[in-house]
Formats: structure tokens, C-alpha cells, sequence
């Protein structure tokens, strides 16, 4: 990903030029989050493993290797996009527990599913005006000097 004026970018070219390697560790980081996750689980018990399985287990590796190969700017972006990410999927946890002793399966998978997308899209569009805004702060902090 690259960043051009606060907006994430698709690079295609990066993509061609991962090494083996790149994969191997972020394969390894998934494999180790998801066994420490496993041994919890069998520890003290399904549900708590089953919160810590929902870590993004490649999160670390990727963070790490953005900022490795690219800088510490596109890690935080794409930081800032897990985070929204995991706060549509905790709104998607409970609108479902909620509406699944409730409300028929499918309807509940989908008012979860509506209200996963909702608070995410809403997510992005707050954090994109709020970084325009900064922008055009700085900008005109600077115009004035």
C-alpha cells in the first residue's frame, strides 16, 4: 500500500517483489499467535480462546514489515485500518449475540452483518475527514507563518 495525500493506495508493483521470506514471517507470527491462542483455550477453557483466536495474527509481521520496506507513515495507516476493522467485527459480535436469542438465525447474521458495515464504512469516513482536516490545518498554520 502506498499513502498519496492521506489515501491508501494499492500497489501492485510491491506485490510482485514480496520475497519467500516476507511470507514466511508472517506466516510464522499467524502460527505462533494462533498456538499461544490454542493453549489458552485448552487452559482455561473455549470462550477466552476464542476471543484471542480473533487477534489478527498477521498483524504484527505486517506492521513490521511495512515499516521495514516502506516507513513508519503506511504502518500506522495500515494500523489505523485494522483498528476500524476490529471495532466493525466487536460491533458485529455483539449485534449477533444480541439478535441470535432473539431473532431468527439468518436475520440476525444479517442485522450483524448491516451493522458490521455500517459502524466500519462510518469508521473510515470519520478517520478520512479528520485526517483532511488536519491537513488543511497544517496548511493553514503554515500559509499564516
Amino acid at each position: 500500500m502506498k499513502v498519496e495525500s492521506g489515501q491508501p493506495k494499492l500497489d501492485r508493483g510491491a506485490l510482485r517483489s514480496a520475497k519467500a521470506g516476507d511470507y514466511l514471517v508472517r506466516f510464522a507470527f499467524g502460527a505462533g499467535i494462533s498456538a499461544i491462542a490454542a493453549i489458552i483455550s485448552i487452559v482455561f477453557g473455549p470462550r477466552l480462546g476464542g476471543v484471542l483466536l480473533a487477534f489478527p495474527a498477521i498483524l504484527p509481521a505486517s506492521l513490521t514489515l511495512i515499516e521495514r520496506k516502506s516507513n513508519r507513515k503506511e504502518a500506522v495507516v495500515d494500523a489505523t485500518g485494522a483498528i476500524m476493522g476490529a471495532v466493525g467485527l466487536i460491533v458485529f459480535a455483539i449485534a449477533a449475540a444480541w439478535a441470535l436469542f432473539r431473532l431468527d438465525q439468518i436475520l440476525s447474521v444479517v442485522l450483524a452483518g448491516v451493522l458490521w458495515a455500517v459502524s466500519a464504512i462510518g469508521l473510515y469516513v470519520l478517520v478520512v475527514r479528520l485526517r483532511r482536516r488536519k491537513i488543511t490545518e497544517a496548511r493553514a498554520a503554515s500559509a499564516t507563518k
